[in-house]
């Protein structure tokens, strides 16, 4: 049953990427359909070995905060193995959703091999809460995929999807995480060191509105931060879209690095307010960042 969910998983993401206008890339191991319309019988398998058993992540246990909203993270060691545990789906889920949402949240409650495809500043990923956190573990919470491009006009364009729609009355967070091309490591996120950024574009829902604010970090610390005009942020069923230009996130690339508009990366994450990692419901990519797409600006 869970092997059917991720394989309907992957034909979901599918379509929804195309409604963006924006079309999947291949998985290696997807099911094809065989001559009578049924899928051939072939394995799926992890894209990506799960993080316990690489050494991606060793080394220093931590940095300082690189923003107020971090400012409580510390860092831990993974453990040698996270074995997958079935859990039962949570009372917190909709009575409404459909068979395939509730097999998608069903699997991102267990710690499971990690199933992602990154092309082109694209991300999509079976959901998986991250185990830190301890947060309600909502629909509209549980990130699935991410796009990072910059524009023809040198604007950043940042997506962000989650499993259900989301209820902007409530507090919560949908924030890009952006290496500007000088951001130290490791990161300060436990059991994501690979996660290093300076910057980061948030968004937040909740009583006050939806907000979306640039803050620019240095060594560890805030030194800007600006709230993006309202027409630059959309919250719009599962998605998180935000439009920032250049000119506000400056490059911190070594001085003379060639196109160094081409050199930022993200990681799109969501989440409850409060600071901590416990706060942080789930990652796209899962371990790391992911190159935005500048191959706009390339071929100028």
């Amino acid at each position: 049953m869970m092997h059917r969910a991720i394989m309907d998983l992957l034909d979901w993401f599918a379509g929804q990427f195309r409604h963006g206008g924006l079309e999947m890339p291949s998985i290696p191991g997807q099911a094809r359909l065989g001559p009578t319309g049924r899928r051939n019988r072939t394995s799926l398998k992890p894209l990506y070995e799960l993080l316990e058993n690489r050494t991606l992540m060793s080394g220093s246990s931590g940095s300082s905060s690189l923003s107020s909203f971090f400012s409580s993270l510390t860092g831990t060691p993974p453990s040698a193995q996270v074995p997958l545990v079935p859990v039962v789906i949570s009372s917190e889920l909709p009575k409404n959703v459909s068979g395939r949402i509730e097999a998608l949240y069903e699997l991102s409650l267990t710690t499971h091999p990690l199933y992602q495809s990154i092309k082109d500043g694209r991300v999509s990923k079976a959901p998986m809460f991250y185990s830190k956190y301890t947060g309600p573990k909502h629909l509209d919470l549980d990130v699935y995929g991410a796009i990072a491009r910059i524009s023809p006009h040198q604007d950043f364009l940042l997506t962000g999807k989650v499993l259900g729609p989301i209820d902007a009355s409530q507090p919560a967070f949908f924030s890009f995480l952006i290496n500007r091309g000088g951001a130290s490591s490791p990161g300060p996120v436990p059991d994501r060191r690979a996660i290093t950024f300076d910057s980061t574009v948030t968004v937040t829902t909740g009583p006050g509105g939806i907000v979306g604010t640039v803050s620019l970090n240095s060594r560890g610390n805030a030194t800007s931060t600006v709230t993006l005009p309202a027409s630059d942020v959309q919250v719009a069923g599962n998605s998180v879209n935000v439009t920032v230009a250049a000119s506000l996130l400056p490059s911190t690339s070594p001085p003379g690095t060639h196109q160094a508009a081409t050199r930022y990366s993200d990681t799109f994450i969501a989440g409850v307010p409060g600071g901590s990692a416990s706060d942080i419901a789930g990652f796209v990519p899962e371990y790391t960042t992911t190159m935005v797409d500048a191959s706009t600006f390339r071929n100028q």
